[in-house]
């Protein structure tokens, strides 16, 4: 089954809490949680201290983006919040391992970030052990960018490389109905979508409904 996970970084949050409400009420099972440090991307956003208390306000699961340097610094905290996925960015650190590591011993879904400029490549020496991947489709924590169309090839790259294992590809950035279907089609099992979802648009939440349980638009057949 695919998941649309709604980004919390499109909410409004000064209602946050009815907002998820609605899109848990909608069957929106999980909530994308950026998480910024203003060095490894320009802008800051979403603390441990902040992820732990959306963790409170929310019925859905939360899959935590962390865009940060240093993530091994940081790791112990994001843990606490009670986050069920995190991922990091391979490009953040040395020591990807040792947080990949860490994640997992806390019996949380482990997920490795690769930005645009990354060869999937690089993922191969941790197939054994990630849960899921998560390729960025724009360039991390710059708003007002465009979907980047060679995400789709990408995509299609990672899932031959993963063949058999049981690890989901998600993916992050521009994404709208008509793109997530395209993504979901390549490969892709996880779809972020931010502002596209937030927008109060009934019709957009049905439709991509329709997506997670595999349902096309007859227009698109």
């Amino acid at each position: 089954m695919n998941l649309i996970l709604p980004s919390i970084f499109a909410a409004d949050l000064m209602n946050l809490k009815s907002e998820c409400d609605v899109l848990y009420e909608e069957g929106f099972q999980v909530l994308h949680v950026d998480m910024m440090d203003g060095n490894f991307v320009p802008h800051i956003a979403f603390g441990p201290e902040q992820i732990k208390n959306i963790k409170k306000q929310v019925n859905m699961k939360l899959d935590v983006h962390m865009m940060v340097s240093a993530p091994e610094q940081h790791i112990a905290s994001v843990l606490d919040t009670g986050a069920e996925m995190i991922s990091v960015h391979y490009e953040s650190t040395p020591h990807i391992r040792f947080v990949i590591d860490q994640i997992k011993q806390h019996g949380r879904k482990a997920g490795i970030v690769i930005n645009p400029g990354t060869d999937t490549f690089i993922l191969k020496p941790f197939l054994n052990i990630i849960d899921y991947v998560l390729v960025m489709s724009i360039n991390p924590g710059r708003p007002n960018q465009v979907f980047m169309e060679e995400t789709i090839d990408r995509i299609r790259e990672l899932k031959a490389m993963i063949g058999q294992r049981d690890i989901q590809i998600e993916v992050d950035g521009g994404v709208d109905e008509s793109i997530a279907s395209q993504c979901i089609e390549a490969g892709a099992s996880l779809v972020v979508i931010g502002s596209y979802l937030f927008s109060n648009n009934k019709a957009h939440v049905k439709n991509l409904k329709s997506l997670e349980h595999g349902e096309r638009k007859d227009e698109e057949k």
